[in-house]
């Protein structure tokens, strides 16, 4: 099995990178809020962990597969020591650039609005994806010295899609269906939080969107997730905020800027209200 520098792709081609158990800690650190720079499937093939997705927390087990998206904010919040992983991480631009068939990006498209996000497959299938994931590794470390590299590449990555698309979103099956007319309505407001909570902080503004009152909106999902819309709001900004705290030197004054408040006294009120301690205490705790 390679280990460690699994993935290490050559420069001449960086639109997917793979990870292990052991360098996947290099850009996710344990315990690090962080905001992927790239969309990824995370394997898992033996072991345990558990994930914080903004407002969510998922148990991985093993023979899994995680849906990892660049609009979200993680944290790994436990792992066992017998984990056996692969993160394979693909460039935002890689689907457009690559030879990929036209109706392929409508697939990837459906995959990226799948609702579920964490999926168990028997043994036999993990081995599969594992296999062409170590496939794939290959011939990112031997790009140079293959001269149909790039198209092998895009080959197996498209395998490893396609199977993952036939587990996540099987034909005809669309999940909103299972809902309650509440739940799509929560469903829908988390979906706008999280495409716009850097914009906006105000309830109006999703009300709007969804043409529903204030009043209706905040009923429907405080009954549906225990929780109002300002709680959910300022639990994503939150989340963010950490994020950039743990992860960047961002001036917390730019930071507060960033995540659309009025002044760093605002923001340093707002995170102590969420963590009990100062922006510059708490980031005084990722300090090498």
């Amino acid at each position: 099995m390679i280990q460690g520098n699994i993935a290490t792709a050559n420069s001449s081609y960086i639109h997917i990178q793979i990870y292990d158990q052991q360098n996947i800690f290099e850009d996710a650190q344990f315990g690090h809020p962080y905001r992927p720079t790239r969309s990824s499937f995370l394997f898992v093939k033996k072991g345990r962990l558990k994930v914080r997705e903004q407002i969510n927390e998922f148990e991985i087990v093993e023979n899994s597969i995680f849906l990892i998206d660049v609009k979200y904010v993680y944290e790994i919040l436990e792992i066992t020591e017998d984990a056996e992983l692969r993160l394979l991480s693909y460039d935002k631009n890689f689907l457009e650039t690559a030879s990929f068939k036209l109706h392929r990006l409508k697939i990837y498209r459906d995959l990226k609005t799948q609702l579920q996000r964490n999926f168990h497959i028997s043994k036999p299938e993990i081995d599969i994806f594992w296999a062409n994931v170590e496939s794939l590794a290959y011939y990112l470390q031997h790009f140079d010295e293959i001269e149909y590299a790039k198209f092998i590449i895009e080959d197996y990555f498209n395998i490893i899609l396609y199977h993952i698309v036939s587990i996540a979103v099987p034909l005809n099956d669309d999940p909103s269906k299972q809902m309650t007319s509440q739940q799509k309505i929560t469903y829908r407001f988390v979906m706008l939080v999280s495409d716009h909570y850097l914009e906006t902080k105000s309830v109006q503004y999703y009300a709007d969107q969804l043409q529903l009152s204030i009043r209706h909106l905040s009923t429907v999902v405080k009954d549906t997730s225990g929780k109002t819309p300002n709680e959910i709001i300022s639990e994503f900004i939150f989340n963010e905020a950490k994020a950039q705290l743990s992860t960047t030197t961002l001036p917390i004054k730019q930071i507060a800027t960033k995540l659309n408040f009025s002044d760093q006294y605002a923001f340093t009120h707002f995170f102590k209200k969420h963590q009990d301690s100062s922006p510059t205490e708490y980031r005084s705790l990722f300090k090498q």
